[in-house]
């Protein structure tokens, strides 16, 4: 059964099937583009290219006919398993980037713009049930110096995938962020509202360390964190927006607490503080 792609279209994100004209060209050049390893570019391993050949036939490309950079995606798709037909999604998650940029050096930014970003005119070979995106912007122009990695300092998340190969049916786009803060889609996963109330917590932990006494602050992130971690509230549930907005609380009260241990009170009080300095683009739909 030829795989069905839902895309949005209408703001310039497409979705090709491996039947469509234009697949085979995109995927060579994709290809091509992964066998060239500049210094400081994120790893390519040789399984990378074994798992693009063995899940062609449940790939799709995207391509970014949008005059502004693709900084996420949430999608979801079905696979048919044992005659059955199952659904899975990917959200994108809040961790740091160029929509929440709020611990990061500009080094590591401009870094995150390059490689993590989708720009106008590229495209990405989508495998949705290995949990993996392939293509990176150099196939609209090579990185700059400063966009290359240091050392080890940058660390590139994926999302994780399935064992074995199944026989995808549904590929939909249910959520596009770009990098100036743009949203469109159907939002059935809430990446949206995940975003937004991440981006919420951060500036108003700022507002507090600023306002705060030290102890105060601390103790307040200690009440937000919690005594056990919660759960991501599931989209499968229906959206709660109340329960997103706690879960983005406790986590990044977390990741305080973390930077505390690694940097002490005061140098984390004065970092949390200036998340104000830079609070990336504002959210707004399309």
């Amino acid at each position: 059964m030829p795989l069905v792609c839902a895309d949005l279209a209408e703001y310039g994100v497409i979705l090709l099937p491996p039947g469509s004209h234009e697949y085979r060209d995109l995927l060579s050049g994709i290809e091509r583009s992964l066998k060239i390893h500049p210094d400081g570019r994120p790893p390519v391993e040789q399984r990378d290219f074994d798992r693009i050949t063995e899940h062609r036939d449940n790939s799709a490309i995207l391509v970014n006919l949008a005059p502004v950079a693709i900084a996420s995606l949430a999608y979801i798709w079905s696979v048919r398993t044992d005659g059955r037909i199952r659904t899975h999604c990917f959200l994108p998650g809040t961790h740091a980037s160029i929509l929440l940029p709020f611990y990061w050096t500009d080094r590591i930014k401009k870094f995150d713009a390059f490689w993590n970003t989708i720009f106008p005119g590229s495209s990405r070979l989508l495998i949705p049930e290995a949990g993996k995106i392939y293509g990176d912007n150099t196939d609209v122009r090579a990185p700059a110096q400063d966009e290359l990695r240091l050392g080890d300092c940058f660390v590139t998340l994926v999302p994780g995938g399935f064992d074995g190969i199944r026989e995808s049916v549904k590929l939909s786009l249910d959520g596009v962020f770009f990098a100036d803060g743009g949203f469109a889609g159907p939002n059935q996963l809430g990446s949206w509202e995940h975003l937004v109330a991440a981006r919420e917590t951060y500036l108003s932990y700022a507002v507090e360390a600023r306002e705060s006494d030290r102890a105060g602050f601390f103790d307040r992130m200690q009440q937000a964190r919690g005594a056990a971690p919660l759960v991501m509230p599931s989209p499968y549930e229906g959206l709660d927006g109340s329960a997103i907005r706690e879960y983005q609380r406790q986590q990044i009260a977390h990741s305080v607490l973390l930077m505390r241990e690694r940097l002490g009170d005061t140098a984390t009080l004065a970092a949390v503080a200036a998340w104000r300095e830079t609070p990336g683009p504002e959210p707004h739909r399309l």
